[in-house]
């Protein structure tokens, strides 16, 4: 079969889907991977076959800037704490944003236009998006594809989405807007079809899900799910020698992820600060910093090694402990190798939850940035050395992960998927 890959211009989302496209691909299938120009050469580096659609995404650098606000913003009007529930004008205002906003940016007109218009031309049988790129869907339906959406973390729009609409049915006949049926009338009718909405649940979040987040750490949100084991892929590179060379001290690494350095140009916490406090313990620290967050940085100490990049695949396994930003694509390869870890939240998305979910496994510690200081890292990272039932904890959690079905153990359901009758 033929099966169309879509996910936007960000290098983290797209190598949570690689696994699962380099699996159809395995498999025999056909695959390409649709995403805006800024991302082609990355996905040609993974070994999948490119195709650009619209205009270059440009996520920018700047956490102050408008890119970084819709993403703010997004997420925070996406949440919902625990026990709570939003009212009427939370939830219609997070979806008018997310619809307005949000997937107009990462799902523009050109990219829709230039996506459908392959879409019909190469004919998928099955289409596979990213659960940002909501394009994926209208495209499966204007081609007539069997379409799945493929999770990033916590599914906090489907959770949303719920609310939404048990609350927009309370409300009197003349006050029921629907930022989300009028945005996927407006998409679906540009490509000569009719809005459903009945069909609004299956646009939003596919007629299947495949979920790489441990059910642990998921919403339950009564969805046709298909788990998959989360394989990590850091993109290409080389290991260095160094790696593979047995540390004498416990190593520990330092990463503070890619879209805070490379999206939004700022971490939350000062990096100077941090190597001088943890530099006290008898560890080696491996920090996994860019020149800009080393600038502030005058003398690195003699047990610090700094690397631009390091595949942390690799590294994970060599490790003692991890010091991380909570986001999904570390946090898997965390999980995968069973590393006790320190999550010091970024504010995108479910980097907290997904702290506080390992936190109260007792397989990591999570800390809360906004009254962090050198001295309580260094402390809790000296606890999670010392105390080995962090390591137990772990490992049971890695266990877990390992009896997850494979990417080539759900290919088959979504063969049964894409052989089902065509839109």
């Amino acid at each position: 079969m033929r099966v169309l890959v879509t996910v936007i211009a960000v290098k983290t989302h797209l190598y949570n889907v690689v696994p699962m496209a380099w699996a159809l691909q395995a498999a025999g299938h056909e695959v390409r991977v649709a995403s805006q120009p800024d991302l082609v050469e990355a996905i040609t580096n993974a070994g999948l076959t490119a195709v650009a659609v619209g205009d270059p995404l440009g996520m920018g650098r700047s956490e102050h800037g408008p890119r970084g606000q819709t993403f703010r913003a997004h997420g925070g009007g996406m949440l919902v704490a625990a026990g709570e529930e939003p009212t009427w004008e939370h939830a219609l205002g997070a979806l008018t944003v997310a619809c307005a906003v949000e997937y107009e940016f990462f799902a523009g007109q050109t990219v829709l236009d230039d996506l459908v218009e392959f879409a019909r031309g190469w004919q998928p049988d099955l289409v596979v998006w990213d659960a940002l790129t909501f394009s994926g869907a209208v495209a499966a339906r204007a081609c007539g594809a069997a379409h799945a959406r493929m999770l990033f973390g916590i599914d906090y729009i489907t959770q949303m989405y719920g609310h939404f609409v048990a609350l927009r049915d309370e409300q009197p006949a003349d006050r029921r807007d629907d930022p989300v049926a009028d945005w996927l009338t407006g998409r679906l009718g540009r490509y000569g079809c009719e809005f459903d909405p009945s069909d609004a649940l299956e646009l939003m979040t596919g007629q299947v899900t495949i979920d790489p987040t441990p059910a642990w750490m998921q919403l339950p949100l009564g969805l046709p799910v298909l788990p998959v084991r989360f394989v990590p892929f850091n993109g290409a590179a080389s290991v260095p020698q160094w790696i593979y060379d047995p540390p004498r001290r416990p190593r520990v690494c330092l990463s503070l992820g890619m879209s805070g350095r490379d999206l939004f140009g700022g971490d939350l916490v000062s990096v100077a600060d941090l190597l001088t406090a943890l530099a006290e313990l008898d560890i080696e620290l491996v920090a996994t910093l860019n020149a800009d967050q080393l600038a502030a940085v005058t003398t690195l100490p003699d047990n610090v090694r700094a690397v631009d990049f390091v595949p942390l695949n690799e590294l994970a396994p060599t490790c003692t402990a991890i010091i991380h930003h909570g986001g999904f694509g570390t946090l898997g390869n965390v999980l995968v190798h069973g590393i006790p870890s320190l999550t010091v939240p970024a504010p995108w998305w479910d980097e907290k939850d997904l702290g506080t979910h390992l936190h109260n496994r007792h397989a990591g510690i999570h800390l809360d940035p906004h009254t962090l200081t050198p001295d309580t890292v260094k402390t809790a990272l000296h606890q999670l050395l010392t105390d080995p039932t962090y390591q137990h904890h772990a490992t049971n959690v890695q266990h877990d992960i390992l009896t997850t079905p494979t990417p080539n153990d759900v290919t088959t359901q979504l063969e049964q998927l894409a052989a089902g009758p065509r839109a």
